[in-house]
């Protein structure tokens, strides 16, 4: 298990760790999950190479969502550049520290198998979320390769093979995700396409509206509703119940950078689309250096739909980080 004894910053870290200690309780145990994973090593962030997470090589993104008050990241286990062909068993390693329920056999084989004589970007992430009442939970982010075949059994339902196989080349899975706390899976994928027709294909197995999902891009964006999606190239995902009572949830995803060319344009669009409740995002903007050029802290927005509702806002962005220079 992992010690509860305070964490000690080093200078380096000092900005970040007062951003976590701001946020209570939650931040505090984030803080030092991250000490131990070593992230933040005493003497400073770990002397890593940059990280696929994002633009600016953080190894550690916050995750909000106006669905929960939640604390939540995802971050590196390990240097990205050494080997990330054990990321799934380092992931899963913390995720047994952690008391969570862990990937079954045959999932982790069918993602090794997917991971297998293939070049990796980062192999698998760990995703950590703290609440007051429920305490710590973590989940697995593996990657799927572009040359990966054969992924019907990760797939797991013929409602999400069907609709790949309609989609016709359009989209393919990128990513699996598992829950350790509610056991559900998320599949995420990667789409090429101009056409608003791709919503109600995507709508149909979520039993939600493509209606609702195009009104929440184009106020996102704010933007003349017009028959082509304001980008070319995005994302989404359905999370699949465990227990398999309820239809998929479908996300749609955002690259920031690509709908906007910088942070604080990123931020005033969150903050009028529902970005206010979004627990610690503003400390979290307000704390943040300026970015290189040509990079964001800002990640991916996500539009979760839900019936008969507005989709949920979840928005990611990069932790304060400095390249360790020797």
């Amino acid at each position: 298990m992992f010690r509860l004894d305070p964490a000690i910053p080093a200078r380096s870290d000092l900005d970040w760790c007062w951003y976590l200690r701001r946020q209570g309780a939650s931040g505090e145990v984030l803080e030092r999950a991250l000490h131990d994973i070593g992230v933040m090593q005493p003497g400073g962030w770990a002397a890593w190479g940059p990280s696929e997470l994002g633009s600016t090589g953080a190894p550690v993104q916050m995750v909000f969502s106006t669905a929960t008050d939640s604390l939540a990241l995802a971050t590196e286990v390990d240097d990205p550049a050494t080997c990330k062909t054990t990321r799934v068993d380092q992931v899963c390693r913390f995720m047994r520290q952690f008391g969570s329920v862990l990937p079954s056999d045959a999932l982790r084989e069918v993602i090794s198998s997917a991971q297998g004589g293939e070049p990796l970007r980062f192999g698998a992430w760990l995703g950590l979320r703290h609440e007051k009442a429920a305490g710590t939970s973590t989940s697995l982010l593996a990657e799927l390769p572009a040359g990966a075949t054969d992924l019907a059994p990760l797939i797991g339902t013929d409602v999400l093979q069907g609709l790949l196989d309609q989609l016709d080349g359009a989209a393919r899975p990128t990513m699996i995700g598992f829950d350790g706390a509610t056991g559900n899976s998320t599949i995420y994928c990667a789409a090429v396409a101009t056409s608003r027709a791709i919503l109600p294909i995507l709508a149909e197995p979520a039993q939600v509206s493509p209606d609702v999902l195009s009104y929440a891009i184009d106020g996102l964006v704010d933007i003349t509703p017009t028959p082509r999606l304001p980008v070319d190239n995005f994302y989404f995902s359905y999370e699949l119940d465990a227990d398999g009572r309820q239809p998929p949830a479908l996300t749609i995803w955002l690259r920031a950078a690509t709908l906007f060319q910088s942070d604080a344009a990123i931020a005033a669009r969150i903050q009028s689309c529902g970005g206010r409740r979004l627990s610690g995002y503003a400390a979290l903007i307000e704390n943040n250096p300026p970015a290189p050029a040509g990079q964001t802290h800002h990640g991916y927005i996500g539009l979760r739909a839900r019936q008969g509702a507005a989709p949920d806002l979840t928005v990611s962005v990069a932790a304060p980080w400095h390249a360790h220079i020797d």
